[in-house]
């Protein structure tokens, strides 16, 4: 419950990213879809180089935290999230 009261409000500044289609959570899962399927190799990169494991599928960022993540490492990770589509953005890879 937890998970499903946070995740909603943070990811949602990707939305403000050109590159955003979408950005939608259900339950404890959110899901950052982009506008076109990105070059997945060094978006993946950039989110281990965050120390985060973030699975980029075709055109959507799939986020699925542990049920048991606490409240600050799962704002790590959707910060995480921002910080590298807006990379990758700026870098041409979206």
């Amino acid at each position: 419950a937890a998970i499903a009261a946070q995740l909603p409000r943070e990811p949602a500044p990707c939305r403000e990213l050109g590159e955003v289609r979408d950005v939608r959570v259900k339950g404890a899962i959110g899901v950052v879809q982009l506008k076109r399927p990105p070059n997945l190799e060094p978006l993946r990169a950039r989110f281990v180089q965050r120390g985060v494991w973030v699975r980029p599928f075709g055109d959507v960022v799939y986020l699925m935290p542990p049920l048991v993540i606490e409240a600050e490492d799962l704002t790590r990770l959707t910060r995480a999230t921002f910080d590298v589509l807006r990379e990758a953005a700026a870098a041409g890879e979206l």
